[in-house]
């Protein structure tokens, strides 16, 4: 049985991979495709959890890859949130529609 140790481990080409998934998950998300994006937050959760435990992108020669991915996370939230608008901003116009059938089908 083979055993890995924690410095065979190749951070940098996790981070790497992480940060090529999140950018991946983004445009699944910018095409409204959720379950693909979905699937890549499964795929991906695993990969930050465990960087994210062992205190990988704390240290020093990961600096440019933690922001790298601070700003992927940031950007998947705010293309969460425009997306939440528009839903809401449908939902009203939607709620104004019926509205005016009701009131049509009251004369």
């Amino acid at each position: 049985m083979k055993t890995v140790n924690k410095d065979s481990v190749d951070y940098a080409a996790m981070a790497d991979f992480l940060e090529t998934m999140l950018m991946r998950q983004a445009d699944k998300l910018r095409s409204y495709d959720l379950d693909g994006a979905s699937v890549i937050a499964e795929e991906t959760t695993v990969i930050a959890e465990e960087l994210g435990r062992l205190g990988i992108l704390d240290r020093p020669e990961f600096a440019d890859r933690k922001r790298r991915l601070e700003q992927v996370y940031k950007n998947i939230c705010l293309i969460i949130a425009d997306q939440r608008q528009e839903v809401a901003d449908k939902m009203t116009q939607i709620r104004q529609g019926l509205k005016a059938v009701g009131g049509y089908a009251g004369k």
